[in-house]
């Protein structure tokens, strides 16, 4: 259970209002009648705008940019965001500057709440019946946002202590979690600047470069991690400081993208260190490739437009035998 002593979870609650209301069954077959039915920027499959979605728009991106941070940094599981103590120190600090940002936005639109919905209804003069009798009051409104994350960590109950089979698991796979994460990354990478394409600018190696900051900071959780970011660093220090690139160093780049692109890849990656090398790092043994791909890909959404609403049922739950318990122990910075 060493690994899990070294790190830190944090839960995300999240969930935000995109000003829509579903529809009412009368109103379905109302509008099922083409020309009956309201503008595209009113009306959507099931459901139907009441607020001015432009003025959602700042709150909305930030809920995506709260969980782009910790996925900076962090892998999931047990339905939160883990990472190293340090760094979760950092993200902490970064949370609560972007908890005060979200409280203010809030703040700014239900303030202009009223003002909006009459701009709104303005520019739909031939639904402003239906607009009028859909809108909601603030109070309504106000408790349809929400964002709070507190800070833990889990314990085995000490040493020598009974731990449940899944927990157990879970820490297994962890690597993979990890793998399957920097996966997704790459692909990301490789299609937003490498793909189809004979040259790219030094814009493009920032994707990457953040591929390495993660590998490094979890790097606490297998010295197999270390592999990787010895690959990944060889690569970024073989780039020029200055310029496109191309040639030979493209062909680098897009080697180590397809490389760090594949979960199995970077397994088998891994498992070719020689073994002199076993005093840095641990050689992976034929029955821990199972291990290595035990999490399933994190659920991380790039969307540009969704409705993001993380009050589900993600808190940690361990069912364990009635001594010796482990236990979810909040951290020294729990909020």
């Amino acid at each position: 259970m060493e690994v899990l002593d070294q790190t830190v979870w944090i839960h995300i609650n999240y969930r935000t209002w995109q000003g829509k209301k579903t529809l009412t069954r009368d109103e379905l077959k109302r509008y099922a009648d083409p020309s009956k039915t309201p503008p595209e920027d009113l009306i959507t499959p099931g459901t139907k705008a009441i607020a001015d979605p432009e003025k959602l728009k700042r709150i909305n991106s930030l809920g995506k940019r709260i969980h782009r941070e910790c996925e900076k940094v962090c892998l999931k599981a047990f339905g939160a965001y883990g990472t190293s103590i340090e760094a979760g120190e950092t993200l902490l600090a970064r949370l609560q500057d972007l908890k005060d940002k979200h409280q203010m936005l809030i703040s700014e639109y239900l303030d202009s709440y009223e003002q909006s919905n009459i701009e709104w209804i303005n520019e739909h003069p031939q639904w402003e019946d239906w607009l009028r009798n859909s809108m909601m009051s603030r109070g309504e409104i106000e408790n349809r946002f929400k964002f709070e994350y507190q800070a833990y960590k889990i314990s085995s109950g000490g040493q020598g202590a009974l731990m449940n089979d899944g927990l157990i698991q879970e820490q297994n796979g962890l690597l993979g979690q990890l793998l399957s994460e920097i996966e997704k990354m790459a692909n990301d990478a490789w299609v937003a600047s490498y793909e189809n394409r004979d040259k790219t600018g030094q814009k493009a190696l920032s994707p990457i470069r953040m591929i390495l900051n993660k590998l490094k900071t979890l790097s606490y959780i297998s010295n197999k991690v270390n592999v990787l970011i010895k690959r990944v660093n060889d690569v970024l220090n073989s780039m020029p400081k200055s310029g496109p690139i191309e040639g030979a160093d493209l062909s680098s780049v897009c080697g180590l993208l397809n490389l760090l692109g594949s979960s199995k890849r970077m397994t088998d990656f891994i498992n070719q260190v020689p073994q002199h090398q076993n005093d840095v790092f641990d050689q992976v043994e034929e029955n821990d490739d199972e291990n290595l791909i035990l999490s399933e890909p994190a659920d991380t959404a790039r969307n540009e437009e969704f409705e993001f609403d993380t009050n589900e049922e993600s808190e940690v739950n361990i069912n364990t035998p009635s001594t010796s318990k482990p236990v979810a122990q909040p951290a020294l910075f729990c909020f």
